[in-house]
């Protein structure tokens, strides 16, 4: 992704979004860009999109950033746009549900004072985790025996080290890499200081054995 006038996007507190923008529509296509999961910890996570130049505020509207479940039914949201116009806050009318994913889509009809359309359809999944022990100890006494999550500038790379039983291992759900000697790797880009990176593992069963959140430092 690169920039073009006003091309940076950021999700305050949470991510970071390159959006493509233009002066025109040529070029847009129907395309979606879906971001990696995010694993949020509270159940009525605000979201606030801020941009680098105002909004029209009468593109900034429910049918145009909206937020819907794993079954894209629509989440009710309150969706208001800040004093400067430069920002627009997501608010839930209700509580996100535990380990249910949801998407923060931002459509392609959200313009510029200037009328700059976005190139393309901005999909950003969720998923709640409530559960405690977001502690990064170096060695776990479990079948995961330890996370390390390093970062570079283009992705964190996740490795994980486990014992004989486990089978498989998942990093914010997705599968992780198995390099031999049970160790497990994943890269994920889009995880800034502080947020949470899920890590699961199962036996030959298919059974979980492990779960737990390490904080990216």
């Amino acid at each position: 992704m690169y920039k073009r006038k006003w091309g940076i996007v950021t999700i305050l507190l949470a991510f970071v979004l390159l959006l493509i923008m233009s002066n025109t529509a040529l070029g847009a296509t129907d395309e979606e860009d879906v971001w990696n999961t995010k694993i949020i910890n509270e159940n009525k996570k605000v979201w606030t999109i801020s941009f680098s130049q105002p909004l029209k505020e009468s593109s900034v509207k429910n049918a145009s950033v909206y937020v819907e479940d794993e079954n894209y039914r629509l989440f009710f949201t309150d969706v208001t746009v800040s004093s400067d116009k430069k920002s627009i806050i997501v608010t839930p009318k209700d509580v996100y549900q535990e380990n249910k994913t949801y998407r923060l889509n931002i459509s392609k009809d959200v313009t510029s004072a200037k009328g700059e359309k976005i190139s393309k359809k901005i999909i950003l999944p969720f998923i709640l985790d409530d559960s405690t022990g977001n502690e990064n100890p170096d060695t776990i006494n479990e079948a995961i025996s330890n996370v390390k999550i390093t970062s570079t500038a283009f992705a964190s790379l996740v490795t994980a080290t486990s014992d004989d039983s486990v089978n498989r291992v998942t990093a914010n759900y997705k599968d992780m890499h198995y390099e031999g000697n049970n160790t497990f790797s994943l890269g994920i880009t889009g995880l800034d200081s502080g947020d949470n990176v899920k890590i699961e593992a199962y036996d030959i069963n298919g059974k979980k054995v492990f779960s737990k959140n390490f904080k990216v430092n």
